[in-house]
């Protein structure tokens, strides 16, 4: 390889790859819920992308609903006991860098992330507020549908007004996505400066 191209193929080899870790999807309209939430999940193996990239939630149908439609800020929260079956936050993860708002029905709004990394078989609770950290607030949410005990199961649940489980017989719409984080720029331009070293003493 041309050592001019040298620099600039290592650093696209760089990029950070995503990968969806969990997705609920939609029912389709029917199911919503007007509540305060807390969503649990449980990651499985997630590799080298592990750093959280964004949060998608499905709105819900919001005629007739005078539930605050945002903006919302999605946050992501370690689960305080491990327990998906349970609701109590631990450690903030990370919240997302935009807002949400839920004023169409049917619609998927994201919340994008710069950090944040998780971790395999790991019980995490997602949250929206409206400005106080680690209070979730009221809004009409999207439900993937009833389903025998949840579509996440034993690996997730949904909690309303912050505590009861939501009968168990639904989840939230959304889906996690991560991606591989980006090395610090410092550490990429010294190792790539390394392999153009070491490329010029091969030339000699």
């Amino acid at each position: 390889m041309n050592l001019r191209n040298l620099l600039p193929a290592f650093f696209a080899g760089s990029l950070a790859q995503s990968a969806v870790i969990i997705d609920v999807p939609s029912s389709g309209g029917g199911a919503q819920a007007n509540l305060t939430m807390t969503q649990t999940f449980t990651t499985g193996t997630i590799g080298s992308e592990n750093q959280l990239s964004e949060i998608g939630i499905f709105a819900a149908n919001v005629v007739n609903g005078n539930e605050a439609l945002g903006p919302f800020t999605i946050e992501l929260w370690t689960d305080a006991d491990g327990n998906a079956e349970t609701q109590g936050l631990g450690t903030l993860v990370a919240a997302s860098s935009n807002q949400i708002t839920l004023g169409t029905a049917g619609a998927q709004e994201v919340g994008t992330f710069s950090g944040g990394l998780l971790t395999d078989d790991t019980v995490y609770a997602l949250i929206v507020t409206d400005g106080t950290s680690g209070t979730p607030a009221l809004g009409r949410f999207g439900l993937n549908g009833a389903t025998a005990g949840g579509l996440l199961g034993t690996n997730g649940s949904l909690f309303q007004e912050a505590n009861q489980p939501f009968g168990n017989q639904y989840e939230l719409a959304f889906n996690v996505t991560t991606v591989a984080p980006v090395p610090e720029p410092t550490s990429a331009f010294l190792l790539g400066l390394g392999v153009l070293m070491v490329g010029m003493r091969r030339r000699r």
